[in-house]
């Protein structure tokens, strides 16, 4: 019995020490694996040179770490004041093959981790997801270290493999039967890999969840929904399912938003308005353009469809709320109505003709707020400010012009006018924040200001006829009052000092707009358009042709 002891006593010291070693390692490295977690493709962006070097060194690290630990561990387990075999020379270092097998399998795993990680951080920094997934380095690297394993125990252990080999085939079979859930979600795994379905970094849906593939592993795929939920699908379960992948071949998807409107709006204009909703959102694509087509005649409504394109398919509840957003500013500003049951509207008509008096309190105090807005606006402090700064207009005056001054509303992100487009009106800011651009073909970058309730602008494109000079478009939710050519027309038959006071204006704020341009400094004289004769016989056409009508 003490002889047997003796003979299995060395290996089972050996596999305590390799334990051992391979626990101390494991340890030591938590941290770095923590904080250098590798990254497949999603949400990788370029690594500064000293992320990058630390991130290829944490590949190999685990490895390093047992090599580190073992040459130590076996100087000191097996020294000859500690180890000495029968037959050996005393005070000599015993040369184990065993020792040398494990000092090569590791340094030639640590080689492998190291490739890999060259191989999956250099296409992160060319900002490309690694063409093989994380189970195929898996299977692929377990592949490598079996082969490199059984070609040490035949070569530098000199035993025989070929028992090994049949024991082997015989185990994996057993471990086959007794695992095939485990196998089949393997082979589920490796065949979505194979035929390309899914990736990580893809947008999928499966089984109605919807979520981003984060891993791919021998087991599961793992799915980020858009609310931040974990979702663990097994392979086997993957492979049987109907998959909906949004990122591959293309990302580009297309969206139906279904939109009714009133048997009193022509469908050319309602068309008009929905394509111009779905063109002022930014992530709908320009290529293919949005089309809207009539779908259907309702009791109470004509039914339309709007399509548009979009490379971000995942997120179309956020970006179809979007363009129904601007529908509604679009249809509101040009007077198409959102119709809604027809006992309802029934019962608003009857409201409104037996109580016909109550609208009328609303109008006037309407007409008042729309006069207080003028006044405190640039419109009262500037436009038509005499010399002492104060508005020339009375109040019972600027209410007549306010009848034909509409109150309107844009959203954010819209665009208001563009630069170059022609102007025939202007706007006073009541609420909100808007962002001008003046684009020059002088300077690398387009210049940018910001304006505040209380701005007025766009006038010098009515006043003058030029197009517009910059473009405006809304940073927050915005209210206005829009000044038209009629409106403007009634403003200047108030008093007859007005148009040569508005000519006297413009022509001071054209001669100001020319000084600050780059591109007019080396124009002495302001052009022909601009004088102030020019502009007050402008002024006069205008008053003509709207008393005129």
């Amino acid at each position: 019995m003490p002889e047997q002891l003796r003979e299995i006593l060395p290996h089972i010291q050996n596999i305590a020490s390799a334990l051992g070693v391979l626990f101390v390692a494991y340890l030591l490295t938590i941290p770095l694996r923590r904080r250098y977690a590798s990254c497949d493709g999603v949400e990788s962006a370029r690594r500064s040179g000293r992320r990058f070097l630390a991130l290829l060194l944490s590949y190999p690290a685990f490895s390093v770490a047992v090599l580190l630990l073992s040459i130590p561990a076996i100087y000191w387990l097996y020294h000859p004041a500690f180890y000495r075999p029968e037959g050996s020379p005393v005070g000599t270092l015993v040369e184990r093959p065993y020792d040398q097998a494990w000092l090569l399998f590791w340094a030639i795993y640590a080689i492998v981790r190291l490739a890999e990680g060259l191989l999956v951080e250099g296409f992160v920094q060319m900002g490309r997801a690694c063409p093989l997934s994380r189970l195929t380095r898996n299977l692929l690297r377990l592949a490598i270290m079996i082969g490199v394993a059984f070609l040490l125990i035949r070569f530098q252990l000199e035993h025989k493999i070929g028992v090994l080999l049949t024991s082997t085939a015989i185990v994996t079979g057993v471990i086959g039967f007794a695992m095939q859930g485990v196998l089949g979600n393997l082979l589920a795994g490796m065949s979505l890999h194979a035929c390309r379905s899914v990736a990580v970094g893809d947008w999928i849906e499966v089984d109605g969840t919807i979520g981003q593939v984060t891993l791919v592993n021998w087991r599961e795929t793992r799915l980020r929904t858009l609310g931040g939920h974990i979702v663990i699908v097994p392979n086997g379960k993957m492979a049987d399912a109907t998959l909906r992948n949004f990122s591959a071949p293309t990302s580009l998807r297309r969206h139906e938003v279904p939109v009714a409107a009133s048997y009193g709006d022509a469908p050319g204009d309602v068309i008009a308005a929905l394509v111009e909703a779905a063109q002022s959102v930014p992530t709908v694509e320009k290529e293919p353009a949005p089309d809207a087509y009539v779908t259907g005649f309702k009791d109470f409504c004509i039914e339309y469809v709007l399509r548009f394109w979009s490379k971000q398919y995942e997120r179309r509840t956020v970006i179809e709320g979007h363009v129904m957003r601007m529908i509604w500013y679009k249809f509101t500003r040009r007077g198409i109505e959102i119709p809604f049951p027809m006992s309802g509207r029934l019962l608003g008509n009857f409201l409104e003709a037996v109580h016909a008096q109550k609208f009328e309190k609303p109008l006037a105090s309407e007409l008042e707020r729309c006069v207080d807005d003028l006044v405190r606006s640039d419109f009262g402090r500037k436009l038509m400010a005499g010399p002492d700064g104060v508005c020339i207009l009375s109040r019972d005056e600027l209410k007549t012009v306010a009848r034909s001054v509409k109150r309107t509303r844009f959203t954010h992100g819209e665009v208001l006018m563009r630069q170059g487009d022609e102007g025939e009106s202007f706007y006073v800011l009541v609420q909100g924040k808007l962002q001008g651009s003046i684009a020059n073909s002088d300077t690398a970058r387009p210049i940018e200001f910001e304006l505040k309730p209380g701005a007025l602008f766009g006038e010098m494109s009515l006043l003058t006829g030029l197009p517009r000079s910059a473009t405006m478009t809304a940073v927050t939710h915005c209210e206005l009052l829009e000044f038209d050519g009629g409106a403007f027309a009634h403003l200047l038959s108030l008093r007859e000092e007005i148009p040569q006071v508005l000519s006297e204006l413009a022509a001071a704020r054209a001669r100001e707009n020319a000084a600050s341009l780059e591109k007019l400094r080396a124009s002495a004289t302001a052009p022909v358009e601009l004088a102030r004769d020019g502009i007050l016989h402008r002024l006069k056409r205008m008053l003509g042709e709207w008393r005129g009508r």
